[in-house]
């Protein structure tokens, strides 16, 4: 490489820019190889700290039968404290392709008392409905028809998302969990709880959010309605979902509550539990043959 480059610099006329170039070429004769072993470390280097690691995290294991405890029990306190409660905001129908949106007011009261207005976005009344224990009745000013008898016989449309019991739907609207009776609880798997009767089968099936172990949904089984809460708002009364959503998949449809006021325990007025039937409406008797 040496004799190569004093023939060509005799050669050709000294230049700086070349004689730099040149330089750098005899330069490479030093370059010492690099061995197997350093391609071996740099590759291994490079696994350790360039790739995600091999070894997944082990899974968070299911709560504890004192933890379960401790949250069922936390919810039903929870539901013990709260005595009424009035909601105002939107409600969102969804039934199969079609969308809705309406003005919600949702009141509550102890011993169970309902009552459920659902009004077009400029005012206009769509449906009514009041309801205790024992009897419930319910206004579509749409099909003009007064339905009154038991919940359950309320017709799937436009009601099958109030296809819960009304102790359920009245512990849902005031933002709380609906715990149905049940002979144990478990969990089998992270961030779940189930509650069992007394044959072992499903009844509740409750999730809770990982971090703060606040409720993220309810589903029923053998209603085939779930429940999802979402965006907790700090109260008097502690966290309270501003957003719940019912699903009925056996009617495909849904309703998401979005509320803007939510008073917990604040007085209501007897009379808002009255409802009088508009004129001209058609009585529809929903108790089997007219009992």
């Amino acid at each position: 490489m040496e004799l190569a480059l004093r023939t060509i610099k005799n050669r050709i006329p000294r230049s700086p820019l070349l004689v730099t170039r040149l330089r750098r070429v005899s330069s490479l004769d030093h370059i010492r190889p690099i061995s197997l072993f350093s391609y071996l470390t740099l590759f291994a280097l490079t696994i350790l700290f360039g790739c995600a690691p091999l070894i997944p995290y082990p899974p968070t294991p299911p709560f504890s039968q004192k933890e379960t405890a401790q949250l069922i029990a936390g919810l039903k306190e929870q539901e013990g404290r709260v005595a009424s409660f009035q909601g105002l905001g939107k409600i969102r129908f969804k039934d199969g392709e079609q969308e809705s949106e309406a003005n919600l007011l949702a009141v509550g009261s102890r011993p169970l008392r309902v009552r459920l207005e659902i009004s077009h976005p400029w005012g206009r009344p769509l449906f009514f409905v009041v309801a205790d224990n024992k009897h419930t009745q319910a206004v579509s000013f749409v099909e003009k028809k007064v339905f009154r008898g038991e919940w359950s016989r309320l017709p799937a449309r436009p009601f099958s998302v109030l296809a819960l019991d009304p102790d359920s739907l009245w512990m849902v609207l005031s933002g709380g969990v609906p715990i149905l009776p049940h002979a144990r609880a478990a969990s089998l798997k992270q961030h779940e709880i189930r509650l069992f009767d007394a044959d072992e089968g499903i009844r509740e099936i409750i999730a809770f959010f990982p971090d703060s172990r606040l409720p993220r949904s309810v589903h029923f089984p053998d209603k085939g309605i779930t429940l999802v809460w979402s965006d907790y708002e700090r109260s008097d009364w502690g966290l309270k979902p501003s957003g719940i959503v019912i699903m009925s998949e056996g009617h495909n449809q849904s309703a998401e509550i979005r509320y803007k006021q939510l008073h917990i325990n604040k007085s209501v007025p007897e009379e808002i539990f009255r409802l009088a039937p508009p004129p001209g409406f058609e009585i529809v008797d929903l108790n089997p043959w007219g009992m």
